[in-house]
């Protein structure tokens, strides 16, 4: 059998192993229904006829009806236990072989119906070819056993009943039955070589679409190893702690951040977030990562640094629908300032000791990757910060969390969040805030969240 599927499907080799297993298991559950629905049809049509017809109900039907209960319970135990397609076929085909036998011998029992007998058979053929998911070749005993059974059925009236064949041409009856369910034999071939076709084609298929998306998920876990790289770790230093903190929603997201150090003395930070999410919003972000590093090296101020990068990607961008929101800022711990740039991001927040408030640091520009009239405007801000003073950069993932309810978590819950624990270190800082978030969620994050809570030394 093995072989004759691999000469007659080729493309079915590499999963022919795994397509006898499934096939096996749908062989299985066939002969499940072709039991049920056997003891359906011959109860259902027994009560029926009883209930319609009491006076054409024969006693000698009710041991083959308990023959036929007895051999599917049977059917169905050995059907459980079988681990093969040769051994699922062949209890299949023994309770064919009962089946028939049966229906011979209800037959006999209504013999006055006889004429109808080429139709029934021809209905048996189909009915038995159709359930069970049977090979073109694996027919052929089929047609042969059911054109026994008929054959003998009209043996056995001609013998031992010539009274009721008296009237009917026993040979042009057995001709005709023989020529219906050779017929009846074409067209299941023909149908059931269709359908297997297309069952081994759609299992080919997906059996490569299985095997393309476990090599996607490999690509994605490693596209995700690369882009996680791209986010900065949490570092302790002398002028400050920052804690940084990222949960992509997917594999691979459009958050990103990155931070600088210069001369010792200066720290330049930038936070983005590409629209959407998956491959598109990460190879952006890649490609931001480029353009920020060289961007960072010559030392541009956070507007002139948004400015140049905007410029860069309407350029490259233009007409893809790729936009990002960026937040860029650099402290000056000699000047104790806080110069930065804001193109559509969510207000980020600097908690000032001195002052025991929040100030919000606000966009000043629209969304990067849109061309607007006055693109050579440069956009900053300075504020003033001290020791122990906090900065909290995050994307909109973070105020934007919904709970159950479609509610968001929003700003005045994060504004409290941070009033209430602004003393508290970095690290602890972070954990605690995606704890709260996870608590309002329910721990369904519907979009990428990126944290950097900054603490001044």
């Amino acid at each position: 059998m093995q072989t004759v599927i691999k000469k007659m499907y080729p493309a079915l080799g590499p999963y022919m192993d795994s397509f006898l297993r499934d096939w096996t298991e749908l062989i299985k559950s066939r002969v499940r229904l072709f039991t049920l629905l056997t003891i359906t049809l011959f109860f259902g049509g027994s009560l029926i006829s009883y209930v319609f017809y009491p006076a054409d109900f024969r006693p000698g039907e009710i041991p083959i009806m308990i023959l036929v209960l007895v051999s599917s319970g049977v059917v169905l135990l050995l059907n459980q236990k079988t681990k093969t397609m040769r051994a699922a076929k062949l209890i299949a085909m023994l309770f064919t072989v009962f089946l028939l036998i049966n229906i011979t011998k209800l037959h006999i029992i209504y013999s006055n119906y006889i004429e109808i007998g080429p139709a029934l058979y021809l209905f048996m053929l189909f009915f038995v070819s159709f359930t069970i998911p049977w090979t073109p070749l694996d027919l052929v005993p089929i047609t042969f056993i059911h054109m026994a059974a008929y054959s003998i059925l009209l043996f056995h009236m001609e013998k031992y009943m010539p009274e009721i064949m008296g009237a009917v041409k026993s040979p042009q009856m057995l001709f005709d039955g023989i020529i219906f369910l050779l017929l009846g034999f074409i067209l299941c071939a023909v149908i059931r070589k269709k359908d297997l076709t297309r069952e081994i084609q759609n299992y080919v298929l997906l059996k490569e679409n299985e095997m393309k998306n476990i090599q996607m998920q490999k690509e994605l876990q490693l596209a995700n190893r690369v882009h996680n790289t791209l986010i900065p770790k949490s570092i302790s230093m002398d002028k400050a702690d920052i804690a940084v903190t990222y949960i992509p929603m997917n594999y691979i997201g459009g958050d990103y951040a990155k931070f600088h150090l210069i001369d010792n003395d200066k720290l330049v930070f930038i936070i983005c977030d590409v629209t959407g999410h998956g491959v598109s919003a990460a190879l952006l972000v890649n490609r931001l990562h480029t353009e920020f590093e060289r961007l960072a090296q010559e030392h541009k101020e956070p507007g002139v640094l948004l400015k140049e990068m905007n410029d860069f990607i309407v350029k490259s961008f233009e007409g893809t629908d790729m936009f990002l929101s960026a937040f860029c800022c650099l402290l000056d711990f000699g000047k104790k300032t806080l110069s930065y740039s804001n193109y559509g991001h969510p207000p980020q927040y600097i908690y000032r000791i001195s002052d025991s408030d929040i100030a919000r640091l606000e966009p000043q520009a629209t969304l990067m990757g849109i061309m607007i009239e006055d693109k050579d405007k440069i956009h900053e801000l300075k504020v003033n910060f001290e020791p122990k003073d906090k900065i909290l950069l995050f994307t909109d993932g973070v105020n934007e969390t919904m709970n159950k309810g479609r509610e968001e978590f929003g700003i005045a819950r994060l504004e409290g969040f941070i009033r209430d624990n602004h003393r508290t270190g970095a690290l602890l800082f972070n954990q605690k805030l995606i704890s709260q978030l996870k608590d309002f969620s329910g721990g369904n994050f519907q979009d990428d969240i990126l944290l950097i809570s900054i603490n001044i030394k």
